[in-house]
């Protein structure tokens, strides 16, 4: 009898064993395997274009063009698309946007990227098409506030009182009707910034709420979630500040608006971005107002 019981609890213990190992193997296996990445799945030029416009009633029970994602013409999410790496030249993406207490507060600020075209080097050679991919991109967001405006002009019921101004404004300059009113149009994605040296560079501008409501009413921060590359997968990333010189990837979506007195199209800026190459700032860095001098003991 005591013969058995010995065999059996011999039995037991190599089997708890075993399910041991198994466990430890399986919480290993889900260790090792790479975080949840960024959900940003449809760059800007996938496969050739993957933007498609409709015409549907706003807030307000206005017509207007609204931008989808080609196949997904009838989701109610806001189509974003990635862009390429972009080199930041000014930005306010640290906690609280840009609310200086100014012009902007905690109750009222946005989170910015103002971005140039070319890349550090050490990006450009880890990635040597990205800078033409940029150029491409510049094309295609010009392209599509084309399309948006053209829609938006020839649909019935659509921004109707600015389209009697252009044509008011044809008449008068002997011009056409269609002409004036894309001419008239504000395209705020669109800046430049002047360099040392004097020289204008194209700049791209897009920017997001800094608050937004949840279900209760209540205001909620809105700043965008930030992620790096890792060797196996992607993982999210605290960011006090980014510096001038560094490169982003992220994410927009295009909005036409009109008001009473103007109208236009303006780029929103998406939930993640992904930082490619932090450039060091050592002026940035510290908050240091002591003077550099040496030590010289006496």
């Amino acid at each position: 009898m005591f013969s058995k019981v010995k065999e059996m609890s011999q039995i037991t213990s190599k089997r708890t064993a075993a399910d041991a190992e198994l466990t430890a193997n399986s919480v290993m296996e889900k260790k090792s395997k790479p975080a949840k990445g960024p959900w940003m799945p449809v760059e800007f030029d996938f496969n050739g274009n993957p933007l498609s416009i409709v015409v549907e009633k706003d807030n307000q029970g206005e017509l207007m063009p609204r931008v989808r994602v080609k196949g997904k013409e009838e989701s109610d999410f806001a189509a974003q698309f990635n862009t390429p790496c972009m080199t930041v030249q000014y930005n306010d993406l640290k906690a609280g946007g840009n609310s200086d207490g100014r012009f902007n507060n905690e109750t009222n600020y946005t989170y910015n990227i103002k971005a140039v075209l070319g890349l550090p080097e050490k990006v450009a050679d880890a990635m040597p098409k990205e800078e033409a991919r940029q150029q491409t991109f510049y094309s295609w967001t010009e392209s599509t506030c084309t399309d948006l405006l053209e829609k938006a002009f020839e649909t019935s019921g659509c921004m109707e009182s600015h389209k009697k101004k252009a044509a008011k404004l044809a008449k008068k300059n002997k011009t056409d009707a269609k002409q004036e009113f894309m001419q008239g149009a504000n395209l705020s994605m669109f800046k430049e910034y002047t360099d040392k040296e004097g020289e204008d560079h194209p700049m791209f501008v897009c920017k997001r709420k800094g608050l937004y409501k949840n279900n209760d009413g209540e205001p909620i921060d809105n700043r965008p979630v930030f992620w790096k590359r890792t060797r196996t997968g992607f993982e999210k990333t605290e960011v006090k500040y980014i510096s001038q010189g560094s490169v982003l990837k992220y994410q927009i979506g295009f909005r036409i608006y009109a008001t009473p007195t103007m109208y236009g199209v303006s780029c929103n800026l998406g939930k993640n971005i992904v930082v490619i190459y932090q450039k060091n700032n050592a002026a940035a860095s510290t908050s240091s107002a002591e003077p550099n001098v040496p030590y010289i003991e006496f």
